[in-house]
Formats: structure tokens, C-alpha cells, sequence
């Protein structure tokens, strides 16, 4: 993997904004909420590259290399799949920080509320160990499986969100210098959600 060049992903944010605005979307509002929805799927290999890393920096890391992505379709909707590894900077409190993303586009919103609340309410999937918390402000509906482990120095977050007819699930995996605390997960948390957010604008279309 290499460092993608300056001019390149100034063409990438370009080539994002002017889809959003061909599309009928709204970088900055929200999106539709019914029929076909608001995310169209776009088969293009700069989508996990075009994503928001830096807003994990404080407290994960920063990102040097691309991206690995991997296409994927299941269940009717195509998506793509992505792990970037952060390295640690200055206000890093974690390494070994790896960030996978499942990006699925359903075809149409009720499609894609359908399986979501399925996924939500099955226990085997979504709580083997602590359950789950709802989550509020990031997309249409969201929640965050519970690692029942808040002292190891290992920590696995799980964000999993829909917005319209896409659906988003983050698993971020890091490991703590310092035992962690309840204020240092909460952080932890706070920049899993904003990056969610923040990759939400960035997919819009």
C-alpha cells in the first residue's frame, strides 16, 4: 500500500461534491427518508479512502497508508468493506488501532429499515456479551454493542447506524497505553461517533 498523492485527493473531494450535487443531495442537509433513499451506490474503489479518519485522531491515531477495501453484495445489497490501521501521533492514547467499516446500500429505505431492525433485535448478534446502547444524533437510528470489558488494555468498539437506505456498521479495535477509564472510553466513543457522522456527509449523494 502507498500514501495516495496531495492532487489526488483533491480530485477524489471534488469528484464527491459534484456527484452529491448531479444527484439532487445535500453535503450539508439531510438526506431522503423514503423511496429509493438518498445514498445511491457508487462501485468505486475511493470510497473508504474518502472517509473522515481524521476525526479519530484524538484519542486513536492518524492514518499513513490507503485504505484496503474489499467489494462485497450479500442479502440484496451491494456495499463495500473497509480496514485502515491509525498509527500512533501526538494525542494518541491507544495503538495497534485497526478501523473496519461493512458499508451496505440497500435498495430502497424500507428495505434498508427492515434489515437493520432484524439484525437489532436478534440477541445472538448483537448481545453476547453486554448489549447494546441506543445512540442518538448519528444518522436516523443507531446503538453501540457493549464490550463488557472496560479495564482490559485491549478495547473493542461497535457502532452500527443506518441513515436512509444505507447502512453502516464500525468496528474499531485498539489497545490502551493506561488502563482505561470511564472518561477515556467515553472520548473513545465520542470520536467513533463523530467519525460515523462525519462518513455520512462524505457519502451523501
Amino acid at each position: 500500500m502507498r500514501l495516495h498523492r496531495f492532487p489526488r485527493r483533491v480530485l477524489v473531494a471534488a469528484a464527491l461534491v459534484l456527484a452529491a450535487t448531479a444527484c439532487g443531495g445535500d453535503a450539508d442537509g439531510e438526506v431522503s427518508q423514503e423511496g429509493a433513499g438518498g445514498y445511491p451506490w457508487k462501485a468505486t474503489d475511493e470510497i473508504c479512502n474518502a472517509l473522515p479518519y481524521g476525526e479519530l485522531a484524538d484519542p486513536l491515531g492518524a492514518r499513513e497508508e490507503a485504505a484496503d477495501r474489499n467489494k462485497r453484495a450479500g442479502g440484496g445489497s451491494p456495499g463495500v468493506q473497509c480496514v485502515q490501521p491509525l498509527v500512533e501521533t501526538g494525542p494518541a492514547k491507544y495503538g495497534n488501532v485497526k478501523v473496519e467499516l461493512d458499508l451496505s446500500y440497500g435498495n430502497s429505505v424500507d428495505f434498508a429499515k427492515d434489515v437493520f431492525g432484524r439484525v437489532k433485535s436478534d440477541p445472538a448478534r448483537v448481545q453476547p456479551e453486554g448489549g447494546l446502547a441506543e445512540v442518538q444524533g448519528v444518522g436516523k437510528e443507531a446503538y453501540r454493542i457493549l464490550f463488557n470489558k472496560p479495564t482490559e488494555l485491549r478495547q473493542v468498539r461497535e457502532l452500527r447506524l443506518r441513515d436512509s437506505n444505507l447502512m453502516i456498521d464500525v468496528t474499531v479495535t485498539a489497545e490502551a497505553r493506561t488502563p482505561p477509564t470511564p472518561e477515556s472510553l467515553k472520548a473513545f466513543d465520542a470520536s467513533v461517533d463523530d467519525f460515523a457522522r462525519g462518513a455520512l456527509k462524505a457519502l451523501r449523494g
